[in-house]
């Protein structure tokens, strides 16, 4: 009877004090399953990359040298990761994607699609090579394979083991899909075989940031109008789960689905089409590993959005039902694991054997001197001040348009240029200047063009571009640290530097003071004479923004100029035919930010003398695309030309330029100094929850399993105090008995 009564005692003070966690160690309360429903099910494995962008190994091209401790990335490293979990889980239950951006963004995939073209040369793409290797299953298009034109992206998709897909990019010719829509992937769970059919859309975007590579070759349709045309179809055919690869960002906030619109970001009215089991999500360039979407009739999709250029991989273990081979998330909620590559993982040494000479080819070509420089220019000040390092853009520019327009009816028609602010670590060091240097400046693979603007076109130009700065009280010092970087009202995120452009041949001031839509002021030509309504320019302007990139009012320019230099490589060929880059051959302060209103030709001394200095931590990379352009180029996000990912930007820009720009920023300091939000819009129905970590080594969810101890040293604590009290509660026990003895 004492014993019985002790041991009840114990058992009592035992569930008390150690709760829920005693009680599912022990099995009491939710025990595990009975063997029949655990010989039911099985598992099986969705590893995911996406926005790589070109970045085989940890080496950064512009910096010559690897990526810092704690900022590791590139396949090489993926690689290790995902080889790892296919020897442990069996290479023959895990299935392995890619979300697109793949063949753009470093110096590396630029040198094998421009310099020694694949089409020419025969050569391997390494970004085929190594996907091979790694053994990917399938991969989407993402607006970044059609920077090179539809040739080298049907050369790339030939030299890969895998399909390549675009359900929504359409022949015009014929209406069909340009690419395989969709495909059914074999794989083994528990020894069964299951079915997955995995389906492809990319961002409409690209019918308007590679307008020129394009147009009359393909267009766009909707995505989430093509995963409800396949999803049924698959299902049909087979398919037991349905994975979708989607290079869109999730729906901005607020934002409600139109497919009329064609819209850049909708990853999460995609996952809310019914069917969809995972979507992977991109080019946006965010760390999102884990968003729940559950639609009216109850079901669920999980969406996870893998870290950018190879910073992490994306691990979804996938309950599989035996009985009819779907996904059974029973009481767990659906979440993915980011892999992050950074830290204690070793290089794949195939990787690197495989691209070493391609790589070293790059390494040499980066570092051809090309000329030299007279004194140190800068472009850390860029987004917030005329530099030399800009008007050395726009001087190239404008010399080169103007050569083309010699003896045309425009010859005698002044021409203006506009350049961005792409990178805030750019610099052209005094003395030799490499083809490095050059390209750490321009990291986007634009093309120049010439536009017709007027006087009064110009101002509206000019006035949102202003946008980009944040009202600041009148007479005070602007400081832009915190006056960058203003939110777009539309997107509901901050602007990036790509998206801000300075233009150079006229004169103006922005008052800031003011609020958006009348801060141009002072607005006169280079003789000082203030600028009509119908005075007429010619616009230097890389192929981004003519397109409608950013959202620029470009719409109505006439286009008199569009040879399809490649700006990187005219500001290349600049260097090395004028040997010298001197700035005071070119360096023109023809704009300042102010914040009251100015005589003309005065400076605002509260916004140029005492401007406060940026805290160096506060310092971001304007060049990550996004997709917001093609926000990757030569740092390797999103070319300008063509998307507003980072914050949304595929440097490669935004969320919801309809389409119009996306960017891809870099995610080490995006330069639109935000991050996309973790909702996305509920306008197809249901709810969303998103967990994650937006942090560069892929953390998973902090709240992760609920209240119950998480680590063997909570358990084992929870244990030891347990213990403790029950042993004082037998002492007493055993005094009372004593007692009554």
């Amino acid at each position: 009877m004492r014993l019985r009564t002790l041991a009840s005692s114990t058992l009592a003070l035992t569930l008390i004090v150690a709760g829920p966690a005693a009680a599912s160690a022990s099995g009491l309360g939710s025990g595990p399953p009975d063997e029949e429903q655990a010989a039911s099910a099985g598992e099986l494995t969705l590893l995911a990359t996406t926005d790589v962008h070109g970045h085989v190994l940890n080496w950064d091209y512009f910096a010559n040298a690897p990526y810092p401790a704690g900022e590791e990335l590139g396949m090489s490293r993926a690689s290790t990761l995902i080889k790892g979990v296919k020897e442990a889980k069996g290479e023959d239950s895990v299935l392995l994607v890619d979300n697109g951006d793949t063949i753009q963004g470093t110096p590396l995939t630029y040198f094998y699609a421009q310099q020694e073209r694949i089409t020419e040369t025969g050569e391997t793409h390494p970004m085929a090579k190594t996907f091979n290797n790694v053994g990917y299953d399938a991969q989407v298009v993402g607006n970044h394979e059609f920077n090179y034109g539809l040739d080298l992206l049907a050369k790339y998709k030939e030299q890969v083991d895998f399909p390549v897909l675009g359900a929504n990019v359409i022949n015009d010719d014929d209406g069909q899909s340009h690419l395989d829509p969709y495909t059914m992937v074999k794989k083994r769970v528990s020894g069964q075989e299951i079915t997955i059919g995995v389906l492809g859309v990319t961002t409409p975007g690209s019918r308007i940031w590679d307008k020129n590579n394009l147009s009359g070759k393909v267009h766009f349709d909707d995505p989430v109008e093509t995963a409800k045309k396949y999803v049924p179809q698959m299902k049909e055919a087979g398919a037991d789960i349905v994975v979708v690869l989607s290079h869109s960002g999730k729906d901005p906030e607020g934002q409600a689905w139109d497919p009329s619109e064609l819209q850049e970001n909708v990853s999460t009215s995609v996952a809310k089409v019914p069917g969809v089991d995972v979507l992977v999500a991109g080019h946006t360039h965010q760390n999102e590993p884990t968003q729940v979407v559950s639609r009216e009739d109850g079901t669920k999709a999980l969406i996870t959005q893998p870290n950018y250029w190879a910073r992490s991989v994306s691990e979804v273990d996938l309950p599989i039902d035996l009985e009819d081979m779907g996904i059974d998330w029973g009481s767990a909620e659906p979440e993915a694991t980011p892999l992050a590559t950074q830290g204690d993982v070793a290089e794949d040494p195939e990787i690197k054997d495989l691209i070493d000479s391609q790589h070293k080819k790059t390494i040499d070509y980066v570092n051809t001197k090309i000329g030299s420089v007279t004194e140190t220019m800068s472009a850390s000040t860029s987004y917030y001040e005329d530099t030399a390092i800009l008007d050395f853009i726009s001087k190239v520019q404008s010399q080169t348009v103007e050569s083309a327009l010699a003896g045309t009816e425009y010859e005698d028609v002044p021409i203006i240029s506009q350049a961005s602010p792409f990178s805030r670590t750019a610099e052209f060091p005094a003395g030799d200047i490499t083809i490095r240097d050059v390209a750490g400046l321009y990291v986007f693979d634009n093309t120049l063009g010439g536009v017709e603007i007027n006087g009064s076109q110009l101002r509206d130009y000019l006035e949102f571009s202003a946008r980009y700065f944040k009202q600041t009280e009148e007479g005070a010092d602007f400081d832009p640290a915190t006056g960058t970087n203003a939110i777009d009202d539309v997107l509901d995120r901050p602007i990036p530097d790509y998206n801000y452009d300075a233009l150079s041949g006229i004169d103006y001031d922005i008052n800031v003071s003011k609020p958006v839509g009348e801060r141009i002021e002072n607005l006169t030509d280079k003789s000082g004479k203030t600028i009509g309504d119908d005075d007429t320019f010619i616009l230097a302007i890389n192929n981004y923004r003519q397109s409608g990139g950013g959202d620029y009012p470009v719409g109505d320019l006439k286009e008199v100029y569009n040879e399809q230099v490649e700006v990187r490589q005219a500001l290349i060929d600049w260097v090395k035919d004028n040997e010298v880059v001197d700035p005071t051959d070119f360096y023109d302060e023809n704009w300042q930010v102010v914040t009251s209103t100015q005589d003309p030709g005065d400076e605002d001394e509260a916004s140029s003398d005492d401007t406060a200095e940026p805290d160096a931590t506060a310092e971001t990379d304007s060049d990550a695309t996004a997709d917001g352009g093609n926000a990757d180029a030569a740092d390797g996000t999103d070319s300008a030309d063509g998307d507003d990912s980072g914050a949304n930007a595929d440097v490669e820009a935004g969320a919801n330029d309809s389409a119009d720009s996306t960017a891809d920023e870099n995610a080490t300091s995006d330069a639109d100094g935000g991050t996309a939000s973790a909702n996305g819009s509920d306008s197809a129905g249901g709810t969303d929850s998103a967990s994650g970590s937006d942090s560069a080594d892929g953390s998973g969810d902090a709240n992760a399993g609920g209240d119950l101890p998480r680590t063997g040293v909570e358990l084992g604590s929870t244990i030891g105090i347990a213990a403790a009290i029950i042993a004082m509660g037998a002492g007493l026990v055993w005094i009372a008995r004593r007692r009554r003895i």
